[in-house]
C-alpha cells in the first residue's frame, strides 16, 4: 500500500514525500530508523489505514479512557450540589477570551471593577474550568474567616433574591461573559444549600476539588501529549478537554 508523509526538517522546513509499505505502522518504523519524526502519515487512497496503528491505538483509547473517568470524578463533585429528583444542568463555567489585559487582570483575580459584591469576587476564581483566577498570594483551597463571613453576608443578602447580576452598556464583552459565569455559579450554589446538600464549606470545599481535578486532567493530557507525532491523538484529546471546558493544547507538530 502507498502513504504519503509529512516531516519538519532542523530548519524548520515542511516536507511531503510517499513510500510503500505493509501497514501506517510500519511507515513510522521505517520513517524511525531514517531519524525522521513524521508529522502525518496517510494512506495515499485514503482508506481505513490511515488509522491502523496498534500502538497508538492503544494509547489513545486508554488515554480517552482516563480522561473519561476524570470528567466522570469532576461530574461526581457537583452530582451532590442538586436534589435526587432534578435533571443535571450543564456547568454555567467555561474559558473567557478576549482582550490579554483584561484577561490577565481576571488571572490575577482584579474583579473590583466588574464585581461589586464580595461574594461574586470569590466565586469568579473559580469561574474557568482548570484555573484558578486570584491573585499569587491567596490561598484559594481554603476560606479565611474574613472570607467565610464575607460570603455568609453575600448568601444572605444577595442570595436572598433571584435576581441575576446586571450588565451595564459601559461593560465589555468579557466582563459580560464572567457576570454570565458567576449568575450560573450563584444559581448553582444556591440549589445546593437550598436542597441541604451541604454547608458553605462543604461547597466551597467542591468547587476546590472540581477545580483541582480539571487542572491535573489538564497536566496529564499535557505531559501525555509532549511526545505525540500523531495529530489524529493530539485532536481526540483536546476533543476530551474541550467537552470539560478546559483549555485545549496547541499541537506543537503544526
Amino acid at each position: 500500500m502507498r502513504f504519503t508523509y509529512a516531516y519538519k526538517t532542523s530548519d524548520g522546513a515542511r516536507h511531503e514525500a510517499s513510500m510503500s509499505a505493509a501497514s501506517r505502522e510500519a511507515v513510522f518504523e521505517a520513517l524511525r530508523a531514517r531519524g525522521i519524526r513524521p508529522i502525518k502519515v496517510l494512506a495515499a487512497d485514503g482508506s481505513k489505514a490511515n488509522g491502523e496503528i496498534r500502538g497508538v491505538r492503544k494509547r489513545t483509547v486508554a488515554a480517552l479512557a482516563l480522561l473519561a473517568a476524570a470528567a466522570a470524578a469532576v461530574v461526581a463533585y457537583l452530582g451532590g450540589m442538586r436534589s435526587p429528583d432534578s435533571e443535571p444542568a450543564s456547568s454555567p463555567r467555561h474559558q473567557i477570551y478576549g482582550d490579554p489585559a483584561i484577561i490577565t487582570s481576571f488571572e490575577h483575580g482584579d474583579f473590583e471593577r466588574a464585581l461589586k459584591r464580595e461574594g461574586d469576587r470569590l466565586l469568579a476564581r473559580f469561574a474557568q474550568p482548570g484555573e484558578v483566577m486570584c491573585a499569587k498570594n491567596v490561598d484559594w483551597k481554603r476560606l479565611s474567616p474574613t472570607e467565610l463571613e464575607k460570603l455568609a453576608e453575600y448568601v444572605q443578602g444577595e442570595l436572598s433574591f433571584s435576581e441575576d447580576l446586571k450588565t451595564e452598556e459601559s461593560d465589555c464583552r468579557e466582563v459580560r461573559e464572567l457576570k454570565q459565569i458567576v449568575n450560573g455559579m450563584r444559581e448553582e450554589m444556591r440549589e445546593y444549600l437550598a436542597n441541604g446538600n451541604g454547608t458553605l464549606r462543604s461547597y466551597w470545599r467542591r468547587l476546590t476539588e472540581r477545580t483541582v481535578t480539571e487542572m491535573q486532567i489538564y497536566e496529564r493530557t499535557r505531559r501525555e501529549l509532549e511526545n505525540e507525532t500523531s495529530d489524529e491523538v493530539w485532536e481526540l484529546k483536546n476533543d476530551a478537554l474541550r467537552r470539560l471546558g478546559i483549555r485545549t493544547i496547541p499541537n506543537s507538530n503544526e
